[in-house]
């Protein structure tokens, strides 16, 4: 009795763990991963840096222009 106790439980846990890693995969959005926020805040800040080292450049012209 003590053993059959045991394969249930046994059973129980490794059906239940397969069906959830499952599930995640089958609920979670294509093209999504773990780090998505993390790299979309990467991306983010990339697109600000090339604002910043455009304005600059920019700047740079106008002040070129202006000296001559």
């Amino acid at each position: 009795m003590n053993l059959n106790k045991v394969l249930l439980i046994l059973t129980f846990v490794i059906v239940s763990g397969c069906s959830d890693s499952v599930d995640k995969a089958a609920n979670e959005p294509k093209g999504d991963h773990v780090f998505k926020t993390q790299t979309d805040a990467l991306d983010k800040a990339k697109q600000a840096e090339k604002m910043i080292l455009d304005s600059a450049a920019q700047q740079q012209r106008n002040i070129e222009e202006q000296s001559h």
